[in-house]
């Protein structure tokens, strides 16, 4: 069987080694369960139009019910068994189908193309993945929120062009980045509502003749009963280019956090404490410390860039309407969603075990003076000085003292009324620094919604898979 028999159903020969280079089927593995799933749908409406025999539906309904619950397993054995190149996973079940039930497994092309079910299938599956992805995101935000708590009274370095500009609190710094996830969680959550429509009944490119029940067929496969032009259900993937171009924001905040911690491991050397497995060591150098999992982590978020520099690029050279180009795509996708997930495992792991020794930080800001904008608000504030002019003052002093040692800054903050030994911890009296518990307690809150929100949306999204499969069987 294959693609040799095949060809009496959709005419051309067959070459092997071309079979192979356009072959989806391997990866097609990936999105077995769902291509059974709309199938499954598919077939229930053609039982109700009576244009497929009762007992053959019965027959192909078990076969994608077990095909639905193994993700392919079965259709994967029996294709094994054959040794035959299958163009995809489509062609594969087909040719299955036929040999089970015989020529009425043929009717199920009927009010259908591998067109619209492959844009409805990769739907599916991609909101699979992005809501994995948000869990991740969650469990990432949570870890960042007890840092926060952890470090709130902690002095630490933050940097504008990559010197030290401010002093703070170290929870600022895991706030920010979960701030950073937490916008990045309601972009993906919007995009569960992208990937909703449902592209069924589109056919190849301007629709099918048959006239489909969208509404019930989309209750089934929890998708929206909107109904899409046909060219555009078909022919776009600006879908998959939204979600890559979500977790590609993603993976830009994972390679800032990485260059963050390769700059305060270096600067900072023992005052980061970092978990033994995200470190190697020089094999002829033994005094390094190597943050073997973040540069991996790093690259991947290259890779992940690259990905969708890749996928714009395929997009954008094909006219409107199917194109195997989209094959190629959905391989490069999914690769990048891989590297994502696992880059994120890595990331969160390394987070909950990150620490900082409050001594090697305040050793490391002694001579560096973070607190100069600090320290200026303050005596503008308190004394009724203009900021330029104490910019001009604060200067000068500043030059003098780091570069001769003499007292030009003693004598500045004695103007002032302010000891030396207090203007390190100036930053503490900021509103937002004081604002820290309620702040931080806002953060979990809001965290603790979006757990419930997802929970919801998960647990709708599995009720829905498992009664189709329920009532298939």
């Amino acid at each position: 069987m294959g693609m040799n028999r095949y060809k009496f159903l959709v005419g051309g020969e067959s070459k092997n080694f071309t079979d192979m280079y356009t072959s989806s089927f391997e990866f097609d593995r990936t999105i077995a369960k769902y291509v059974a799933m709309v199938l499954l749908v598919h077939v229930r409406e053609l039982v109700k139009k009576k244009l497929i025999e009762i007992n053959s539906a019965k027959a192909i309904i078990r076969e994608l019910v077990d095909i639905a619950i193994s993700n392919g397993e079965k259709l994967y054995s029996w294709a094994k068994n054959r040794g035959e190149v299958y163009e995809d996973i489509f062609e594969a079940l087909e040719l299955y189908l036929y040999d089970l039930v015989g020529p009425d497994a043929g009717r199920i092309a009927v009010g259908r193309s591998r067109n619209d079910h492959i844009a409805t299938v990769l739907r599916l599956a991609l909101r699979d993945k992005v809501l994995d992805v948000i869990y991740k995101i969650l469990g990432i935000r949570k870890i960042l929120i007890d840092k926060a708590l952890e470090y709130k009274d902690k002095i630490f370095p933050f940097y504008t062009h990559a010197q030290v500009a401010q002093c703070g609190s170290a929870a600022q710094y895991f706030l920010a980045y979960e701030q950073a996830f937490t916008d990045i969680y309601m972009m993906l959550m919007h995009s569960l509502n992208y990937l909703g429509k449902n592209p069924l009944g589109s056919g190849a490119a301007t629709g099918s003749m048959v006239q489909l029940n969208l509404t019930e067929i989309s209750e089934e496969l929890c998708l929206s009963a909107e109904t899409l032009p046909p060219y555009y259900a078909t022919g776009s993937r600006l879908f998959l280019l939204y979600v890559l171009s979500l977790l590609s924001l993603a993976m830009s905040e994972i390679g800032r956090f990485v260059e963050d911690m390769i700059l305060l491991a270096n600067v900072l050397q023992q005052g980061v404490e970092i978990a033994k497995h995200h470190v190697s060591t020089s094999s002829i150098m033994p005094h390094k410390r190597n943050l073997v999992t973040l540069e991996i982590a790093r690259a991947k978020a290259s890779k992940v860039l690259g990905s969708l520099s890749a996928l714009i690029s395929i997009y954008k050279s094909v006219p409107y309407g199917y194109n195997l180009d989209f094959q190629e795509m959905n391989f490069i996708a999914f690769e990048a969603i891989k590297d994502v997930e696992e880059t994120f495992e890595i990331v969160k792991d390394f987070i909950a075990m990150l620490g900082f020794k409050e001594d090697v930080v305040k050793d490391y800001l002694k001579d560096k003076p973070c607190w100069s904008s600090d320290l200026i608000e303050y005596i503008a504030i308190t004394a009724g000085k203009p900021v330029r002019e104490l910019y001009a003052e604060l200067a000068k002093a500043l030059q003098k003292h780091l570069v001769g040692g003499d007292d030009s800054l003693k004598q500045f903050l004695a103007r002032y009324g302010i000891e030396k030994e207090e203007i390190i911890s100036l930053y503490r009296v900021k509103p937002f620094e004081k604002s820290l518990d309620q702040i931080i307690d806002h953060a979990l809150k809001r965290l603790q919604e979006n757990f419930k929100e997802v929970e919801q949306v998960n647990v709708d999204l599995k009720r829905c898979n498992e009664m189709l499969i329920r009532d298939y069987r």
